[in-house]
């Protein structure tokens, strides 16, 4: 039995309410009740990371149990309950790796929850590739989809795809027929060809505006289609670098409620600068971004908590944020009504101080991060 006095989230009335939220010995919420509050702690549904490749040194590449839980147990530090462990684009049998390292995975009440995965690649266009190896780009092969599907026994939640590759399209169908989720990305694909993409069953589009064509008013592509289509996802990173803030800014307002906000952070968050690693390519990180030496943006360091506050900073309405952060991820991969304070759920929450700054992070009732007093 444990509880917490402060600054409860309600999602239903999209505010924060003085409060106590408690949860019985199984980490499952059993009340949230409605008292006045001195305290100064803000507490919120912990966050989901839909498209996170690595923390702390390690990546999901590495497909080691070691790996996985160094992610989870750094993801915890910035108000992560729970991720989609993604992958990057390699060869069949590195793949066959990272999603056997998954699906063995034994969890532990060390760190985030790993939910499952996301394939991002190989399936895509090498003219969009942005940081994903050129040389391992192939044409949707259902062999292999057949085979890692079998190995992964239901973990592979999410995949990334470009639909205007050979085989694209059908390979959308076929995937979606074996309950894996698409988003389009990684992309040249026309309006036309992202429209049928998504009447046959893909719903999301992987991290807006980067890797795709740019949004023209006479040929809206795939950003067109993510802004104005209600039933797309939409993954946004939200460091300030891939996007101009008011982009995002407009981003939201164009597609309330189906935002999701993502890192798309690789192994180096949490790290210092200097050379690391993404896969199996080498990357240069400094204060604010991971680039190929090349100079081409390879995912990044950003966090989700900070990500809530640059948002925030933004302009955008803190309900919106939260929502981006929590219950849109659990909807965005079929789990509805989760991501929200109320009893019955996971007692999975993040206290902040009033400069929303993580001071703990709890998954199940139990604390899988605690601030430095």
């Amino acid at each position: 039995m444990g509880q917490i006095e402060g600054q409860i989230w309600d999602s239903a009335r999209a505010e924060f309410v003085g409060g106590v939220l408690s949860w019985n010995p199984e980490g499952i919420i059993d009340a949230v009740r409605t008292a006045p509050s001195s305290e100064a702690l803000f507490v919120v549904p912990g966050f989901v990371d839909l498209h996170v490749h690595g923390s702390g040194g390690r990546d999901v590449m590495d497909a080691s149990p070691e790996a996985l839980t160094t992610i989870a147990v750094q993801l915890a530090r910035y108000g992560v309950t729970g991720f989609l462990a993604t992958t990057l684009t390699a060869t069949a049998q590195d793949l066959a790796r990272a999603v056997d390292a998954v699906a063995a995975y034994k969890e532990s009440d060390q760190g985030a929850c790993i939910l499952g995965m996301h394939l991002e690649g190989p399936f895509i266009d090498p003219e969009h590739r942005g940081a994903q190896p050129q040389e391992r780009i192939r044409s949707m092969d259902q062999r292999e989809m057949q085979d890692l599907l079998g190995r992964a026994n239901g973990s592979i939640r999410l995949m990334t795809m470009a639909p205007d590759m050979p085989g694209g399209l059908e390979g959308i169908s076929w995937l979606v027929e074996q309950g894996v989720r698409i988003n389009i990305g990684h992309t040249g694909a026309t309006l036309e060809v992202a429209d049928e993409a998504i009447d046959r069953g893909a719903d999301g589009v992987t991290h807006l505006f980067n890797a795709m064509p740019a949004l023209h008013h006479r040929s809206p592509g795939p950003v067109g289609l993510a802004l104005s289509d209600p039933r797309v996802f939409v993954e946004i990173i939200a460091d300030g670098v891939h996007i101009h803030p008011r982009v995002v800014k407009m981003a939201f307002a164009a597609a309330q409620g189906r935002m999701v906000a993502i890192t798309d952070g690789i192994s180096a968050v949490g790290l210092p600068p200097g050379k690391h690693h993404l896969g199996e390519l080498t990357v240069e990180v400094d204060e604010v971004a991971v680039r190929l030496p090349a100079g081409t943006l390879a995912g990044s360091k950003l966090t989700l908590d900070q990500a809530y506050r640059n948002l925030v900073s933004w302009g955008i309405d803190e309900a919106v944020v939260i929502q981006s952060l929590t219950e849109t991820p659990w909807q965005r991969i079929g789990m509805k009504g989760h991501g929200r304070l109320i009893a019955g759920l996971s007692a999975d929450f993040v206290v902040m101080n009033r400069d929303r700054r993580v001071l703990q992070t709890v998954r199940r009732g139990r604390p899988i991060y605690t601030a430095p007093a």
